[in-house]
């Protein structure tokens, strides 16, 4: 393992109760409120634990400065990533419960105490989770316009497949720095996806609430920094993997859900009602949701058109779709050429390719160049669309 270790980690015979992860990377001017508000909990049989993955600033210093004995330290010699570096910290983990905390954060110091006891009284649940202040770079409320993510975290408790439903057609809506996990969930369900930059956490709720129930306290114990400078930051670039993320998201939303969950969740929006819940109808019914209803129609589309494909070989699924959803692959090929990335991968394609020397002077190719603009122009108003959408 190529990392430096420092403090010494408590023997194995007294192991804590919850392990906190911290994963930590160029927020020298946060991270210390982070630590601190940690070490302020009401609760206090935890082990605190940080990695740094190889900050360029002072973060490493002030971690080292903390000489609490719950903390275990460690110092990534090669640059992991954000999603790597808190996969790392989850396996080095030892507690029952883990809880993370990002090194921007801060809880308030009931936080742990409050969640701990729903989850040792509640053992069915996988996770609790509880409301969030949004707030500035200097620990205030936000206020003005984004004002408006305020409520954003503030949830009532639903069932699983109410959950899934409302992460399907609303997007995510838990602060990922309000999480206690049962320590057994990620053995379940496996670790965060590196693979996803924006969103490895809506892919974890989403996975987490298809196999455990959870608890949502209604309370604001955290302090959730929003500052533009962070991951959730609204950005062309963020915005762009959001999209690029979520056709993967939902092209793998229905997978491993129980029938009578997904039918608990969306059978208020399935086309055909009052017809026994036959599997080729239930696939179905997952193809036109993602084809239809995703909050974000585009991304949606996208992952809709994909798993036609992987299906449309059952003659079954085929069939059912034809005769009684009056939907034929011939319906598909015109859907397939209208909507989804391939306008996208289009115009990308004809900006990668010089344009032809015409043998007949200039003008022979103005309509070449006029289907790249009318594409490209296609392209554009689409992302605007797409960005304001998920800016909102």
């Amino acid at each position: 393992m190529s990392l430096e270790k420092v403090d010494t980690v408590p023997g194995t015979d007294d192991l804590p109760l919850v392990s906190v992860v911290v994963p930590s990377y160029n927020h020298a001017k946060h991270i210390s409120k982070a630590i601190d508000s940690v070490l302020g909990q009401g609760f206090s049989n935890f082990e605190l634990l940080i990695s740094d993955d190889c900050s360029p600033d002072t973060s490493w210093e002030v971690i080292s400065s903390f000489t609490d004995k719950r903390i275990r330290t460690f110092r990534q010699e090669r640059n992991l990533g954000p999603v790597g570096n808190l996969v790392f910290l989850i396996q080095q983990a030892r507690g029952k419960y883990v809880a993370l905390l990002n090194s921007d954060d801060a809880w308030y110091p009931s936080k742990l105490g409050k969640q701990v006891a729903v989850l040792d009284a509640q053992p069915e649940l996988g996770a609790c989770f509880t409301w969030a202040d949004l707030v500035d770079g200097t620990g205030q409320e936000i206020s003005g316009p984004e004002a408006i993510w305020n409520d954003v975290f503030r949830q009532p408790n639903r069932t699983q497949g109410e959950w899934l439903k409302h992460f399907f057609l609303k997007g995510n809506c838990i602060c990922h720095p309000s999480m206690l996990a049962r320590k057994e969930v990620f053995e379940t369900l496996g670790y965060y996806n590196p693979g996803l930059r924006q969103l490895p956490d809506f892919d974890m709720w989403i996975r987490l609430v298809k196999q455990f129930p959870i608890h949502v306290i209604q309370e604001n114990l955290v302090g959730h920094l929003r500052d533009g400078n962070n991951t959730s930051a609204v950005s062309p670039e963020n915005s762009a993997r959001n999209l690029t993320e979520l056709v993967e998201i939902f092209g793998s939303f229905f997978e491993s859900l129980s029938d009578e969950l997904f039918i608990d969740g969306f059978s208020e929006h399935f086309r055909l009602k009052g017809v026994p819940a036959t599997q080729a109808r239930l696939e179905a019914e997952k193809f036109f949701l993602l084809l239809d209803s995703a909050f974000v129609p585009a991304s949606g589309r996208a992952a809709a058109l994909s798993v036609f494909i992987k299906r449309c070989a059952d003659p079954e699924f085929e069939r059912v779709l034809r005769d009684e959803y009056m939907f034929s692959v011939f319906d598909f090929y015109r859907i397939s050429g209208q909507s989804g990335f391939g306008h996208y991968l289009m115009a990308a394609h004809y900006a990668s390719v010089p344009a032809p020397i015409s043998v007949e002077g200039a003008g022979a190719n103005t309509s070449v160049q006029g289907r790249f603009i009318y594409f490209l122009k296609r392209v554009v108003r689409r992302l605007r669309r797409e960005l304001q959408r998920i800016s909102a």
